[in-house]
């Protein structure tokens, strides 16, 4: 009678699980099909740089992205802007159910990410970059480092807790401006304990983080030689662990970056703010998303100077 009684209950109880997990609202997520998407104006090209969460990834065992930044390089009207997407996002993955965008490369591959965040964004990217943190480390330190201005609560987390004294010059005593090697800078990068400078927190302070190495590291080359720059570009090419880009499309993207040196990155974030809320999606917590807003301010900043496009 006593076992019945269990067996009743534990039935009960996973009935009860059941129904709540089907009973929670699936949310309508705003896409574009393949036709409504505009055309990339002329002159400019997108990169999607997508690191995994993982200090040597494999590509046969790929796991989550953990950043997600856009690299657009307009000629026409000679700007770079850095546009970083927040990773627990919900998103539609390819087979149309809802789901975080940093779990779609570990279930449908590199090309699967670049398709839904196209349809989402409104863009047409089509060439990617894949790293790991490694490689990320093994650039920056290629580049000589990254100077970067800490907050006195980012200083007590970075000391204490996650990188060495040597990690950076001078070794971190308190907020300020120190220069970070490729592993703290990696570590900086992925740090959510404490709001970054601009205020932002969480995996928000995370994806601004990012935006401002990559904007800082423009900064140190402005002045560039052509040789270095040369040696900075073999040593992306050796630290790339996988992408669609052709030689003559990495050399034609390297050419018009020493060109461009000295611009000053742009920097932009998705979602913007006041147009996403927490929402917990079976357990996980995401966040929800206004698209059509952030879509019409995204192209509202990409396209603000661009008026020619192309077909």
């Amino acid at each position: 009678m006593k076992q019945l009684l269990c067996l009743f209950m534990c039935g009960l109880m996973l009935l009860g699980l059941t129904g709540t997990a089907l009973a929670q609202e699936i949310p309508t997520i705003d896409v574009l099909s393949t036709d409504q998407i505009p055309p990339t104006p002329v002159g400019m090209k997108h990169y999607l740089l997508i690191c995994m969460d993982a200090w040597h990834p494999k590509m046969n065992n790929l796991g989550y992205s953990d950043g997600m930044v856009l690299v657009t390089v307009d000629e026409a009207s000679r700007r770079i802007i850095a546009t970083s997407f927040i990773r627990d996002m919900l998103v539609l993955h390819p087979d149309n159910k809802p789901g975080r965008l940093t779990y779609i490369v570990k279930e449908f591959g590199v090309q699967g990410l670049v398709d839904p965040i196209n349809r989402h964004f409104g863009l047409r990217i089509d060439k990617y970059i894949l790293m790991g943190w490694s490689q990320v480390q093994a650039i920056v330190d290629a580049v000589g480092g990254v100077r970067l201005t800490i907050t006195p609560a980012e200083a007590s987390y970075l000391k204490n807790w996650a990188i060495s004294p040597r990690s950076t010059t001078p070794a971190i005593d308190s907020g300020g401006t120190y220069n970070f090697s490729g592993h703290a800078a990696v570590i900086y990068m992925r740090t959510r304990r404490v709001p970054a400078i601009n205020g932002d927190a969480h995996d928000l302070g995370r994806t601004y983080r990012t935006r401002l190495v990559l904007s800082s590291i423009a900064d140190s080359l402005k002045d560039v030689s052509y040789e270095k720059a040369r040696m900075i570009l073999d040593c992306v090419m050796n630290n790339i662990i996988s992408t669609n880009l052709t030689p003559a499309e990495m050399l034609s993207a390297f050419t018009t970056a020493f060109e461009m040196r000295g611009t000053k990155v742009e920097m932009f974030r998705l979602p913007i703010d006041g147009s996403f809320h927490l929402f917990d999606y079976y357990g996980g917590a995401s966040q929800l998303m206004d698209f059509a807003n952030n879509r019409d301010a995204l192209k509202d900043f990409l396209f603000k100077q661009t008026f020619i496009v192309s077909h």
